[in-house]
Formats: structure tokens, C-alpha cells, sequence
């Protein structure tokens, strides 16, 4: 499981491209070596899925759908 965390100033647009990008190369990379990035952005989760076991994304979709039928709980993250 990897951590990584990019400071970035919140008013320059180029500052917060740069930190974007920056992310999303590393967790491309971290999923490439094996690993799962943590705690992880609306693109991250995308990644993560992407490279999920069909078999894990079913299972997942199923408990997700069980603990919240109605989709209320943290809507538009981790999309199976």
C-alpha cells in the first residue's frame, strides 16, 4: 500500500495541474509494481478499477449495493 502526498498552492492553476498529474503518474506507477495506492482521488479509483479482477469488481458491487441499495453513501466514488 503506498502513501504519497503533493503540496501544492491552491491558487495557481498551473500548481494544482502540475500536483494532478503528478498523482495520477504515481498511482499508474504504483498499480504497475504491484502495490494499491491509498486513500485515493475519484481518478485513482478509476485506475484501481481498471486493473481489478473482474470476480473482485462483482463482489464488490454486490456488498456495496447490499450495505447501501439506495446509493446514498459516498456517491461517485468506487463506480463498479
Amino acid at each position: 500500500m503506498f502513501s504519497v502526498t503533493f503540496p501544492f498552492n491552491r491558487a495557481d492553476p498551473d500548481d494544482m495541474k502540475n500536483a494532478r498529474e503528478g498523482l495520477e503518474e504515481t498511482n499508474k506507477m504504483v498499480l504497475e509494481i504491484g502495490g494499491v495506492p491509498w486513500k485515493t482521488e475519484f481518478i485513482g479509483q478509476k485506475l484501481i478499477m481498471e486493473k481489478a479482477d473482474p470476480q473482485f469488481k462483482a463482489l464488490f458491487k454486490q456488498i456495496r449495493n447490499l450495505l447501501d441499495p439506495n446509493g446514498i453513501m459516498n456517491p461517485g466514488n468506487w463506480e463498479v
